[in-house]
C-alpha cells in the first residue's frame, strides 16, 4: 500500500502530525527524540520495517516490512501524574482488544500488564515510555506492535510466548491502516479516562487467567505462585496467595506466566 493510503486512512483523525518511514530502528526511539525536540501532543510515527523494534525487559520485537503495524504516539499529558504511568500500556493494549473485538469480532484478552492475546497466543505488544526533564513528565511515548499477516509471526524459537497474527485469526486479509486508524481512535478517546470505572472495568473484562494459577518472576529468579484476582485501580496485580492472603504487584521487570 502506498504511503498515500496510509495517510488517507488518517486524516479523520486529530493528529497534528504524522511521520512514515518505510524503515526505521525503533519507532519508540524516534518518537523520543522527536517529543525532546518538541514534537505536539499526538503526534505520530509509523514504520513498515523495524530493524530495532523494542518490548519491555530489554527484548526485541519482529516487525518484518509489509506484514505488522509498528507505531508510536507522543502523548502530552494536560496534568502530568506519574503515578498513571503503570496505565498508559493497558490504554494501549485495552485499544487494541476492544477493536479487535468491534471490527473483526474477535475474542482478545489482556495478558497483565501489555500484550494482547488471541487464543491464547501473542499478538499485540505495547511498551509506554516517558520523557523526563528533571522531575518533570514531559511526554509518554505509547509504541504499539501489532502482528497483522503470517509473516509478522516470529518463528518459535525467538519467542518466550507464543504468537500468532490477526490474519489467521479473521480467515483473511486485513488492512493494516484501517486497522492502525481504528486503535488510533480507540486509544485517543480512552487516554483522558485511565483514572475512571469504566476503564478499569474494560481491562478487567478482558484480563488473560482471571481466576487461574500463575507464577511471577523476577529479574533476580525470585518468583511468587497465585490465584489472579484481577487489577486494583493503579495497575497492579492482585494475586491470591498459597495461604489465602492476597497481595498486589507492581509492573516493574515482573513476567507473568499461566501454570495451567
Amino acid at each position: 500500500m502506498s504511503e498515500r493510503a496510509i495517510f488517507d486512512s488518517l486524516k479523520d483523525l486529530p493528529l497534528p502530525e504524522v511521520r512514515f518511514y518505510p524503515e526505521t530502528g525503533s519507532t519508540n526511539q524516534d518518537a523520543l527524540d522527536w517529543a525532546a525536540q518538541g514534537a505536539p501532543d499526538l503526534a505520530l510515527i509509523v514504520a513498515d520495517h523495524q530493524t530495532a523494534g523494542r518490548g519491555r525487559l530489554g527484548r526485541s520485537w519482529f516487525t518484518p516490512p509489509g506484514a505488522a503495524l509498528a507505531f508510536s504516539l507522543i502523548l502530552r499529558p494536560a496534568l502530568p501524574q506519574p503515578d498513571l504511568l503503570p496505565l498508559y500500556s493497558p490504554l494501549g493494549a485495552l485499544s487494541v482488544a476492544m477493536v479487535l473485538e468491534q471490527i473483526y469480532a474477535l475474542q482478545p484478552l489482556i495478558k497483565w500488564p501489555n500484550d494482547v492475546l488471541l487464543n491464547q497466543r501473542k499478538v499485540c505488544g505495547v511498551l509506554a515510555e516517558s520523557l523526563w526533564q528533571g522531575n518533570g513528565l514531559q511526554a509518554v511515548v505509547l509504541g504499539i506492535g501489532i502482528n497483522v499477516a503470517p509473516a509478522s509471526v516470529p518463528p518459535p524459537d525467538q519467542v518466550l510466548f507464543p504468537a500468532t497474527c490477526v490474519e489467521d485469526a479473521v480467515g483473511t486479509t486485513v488492512n493494516r491502516w484501517h486497522l492502525l486508524a481504528e486503535v488510533l481512535k480507540t486509544v485517543i478517546h480512552w487516554r483522558d479516562l485511565l483514572t475512571t470505572p469504566s476503564f478499569l472495568t474494560g481491562w478487567q473484562q478482558r484480563l488473560a487467567f482471571k481466576g487461574e494459577k500463575v507464577r511471577l518472576e523476577n529479574p533476580g529468579g525470585e518468583t511468587f505462585e497465585g490465584i489472579l484476582l484481577g487489577i486494583n485501580p493503579f495497575g497492579h496485580l492482585r494475586l491470591k496467595m498459597n495461604d489465602d492472603s492476597e497481595q498486589t504487584f507492581t509492573v516493574g521487570d515482573l513476567k507473568l506466566r499461566p501454570l495451567s
